[in-house]
């Protein structure tokens, strides 16, 4: 993303998915083994709030809060490996915008090569 403007686009909808089982919670409270709330409480993005509402009202057990856990902080650190790779062989592009698969491929020898 060249400016703040452009990051705005794809920030809203992730923040939208993120607070969606507040909307949902009455469907969490009345049936937490309900298919959408399971969807909820493994989809990454709104699985902190559901996993944090069921766990608050004791529906969610402790073999599925040591899944979420290690789910989540696995992909934390996946994400934040490509979002350090990003930044570190895209942030050379000034003049055009990043192009992620021709980033991905670069490899560290080939930055110290230019």
């Amino acid at each position: 993303m060249n400016a703040a403007k452009e990051a705005g686009v794809i920030f809203g909808p992730l923040m939208a998915l993120i607070f969606i089982p507040f909307y949902a919670i009455s469907l969490i409270l009345s049936d937490p083994t309900a298919p959408i709330v399971q969807v909820f409480t493994y989809f990454p993005l709104s699985a902190p709030v559901t996993a944090k509402l069921r766990n608050g009202f004791g529906a969610l057990g402790t073999g599925e809060a040591i899944f979420i856990i290690a789910m989540l902080f696995i992909l934390g650190v996946l994400i934040l490996r490509l979002a350090v790779h990003l930044f570190r062989y895209g942030s050379i592009q000034y003049s055009s915008k990043l192009n992620i698969a021709k980033t991905l491929r670069r490899r560290p020898t080939e930055l110290a090569d230019k």
